[in-house]
């Protein structure tokens, strides 16, 4: 990770994450992900169920993961994960896997843009408690 906030979170590979060969299967990687967004936006006072009520959604736009080493059941992992947000609507999220050695075992990009829940329409101009929460991700 670069010198921008990292937000983190750690997980536990279990069994209903894990196929029969005990490797975790890739539609948690995901789900993890997106813990980690809601997390993050948390921890800079953003309830993601209060912004969803105010009317606005993050939905995902674009993903990509890159494999490195799988997880497998027992593995404790931790996920770092840093903001790219600049003027656009774009919301761009680089997260690591992490083992316990610090070793990265998967990278993820996650592009998500600010929408207006009522019509489906992007948000140019952010609300200013929204601007506020993403300097903070951002740094």
């Amino acid at each position: 990770m670069n010198s921008k906030p990292v937000w983190k979170i750690e997980k536990i590979v279990l069994p209903q994450h894990a196929d029969h060969a005990g490797v975790m299967w890739h539609g948690t990687y995901f789900n993890w992900l997106e813990e980690s967004r809601i997390n993050a936006l948390l921890e800079v006072g953003i309830s993601y169920f209060e912004l969803t009520k105010k009317g606005f959604d993050l939905p995902l736009i674009n993903t990509s993961i890159k494999y490195k080493s799988p997880l497998f059941l027992g593995d404790k992992i931790k996920i770092e994960s840093a903001f790219n947000i600049g003027k656009s609507p774009r919301v761009n999220i680089i997260s690591e896997f992490l083992n316990e050695r610090n070793q990265t075992l998967s990278i993820a990009e996650v592009n998500l843009v600010l929408i207006n829940k009522e019509n489906f329409s992007i948000i140019k101009k952010r609300p200013d408690f929204l601007s506020a929460a993403f300097i903070k991700l951002n740094g």
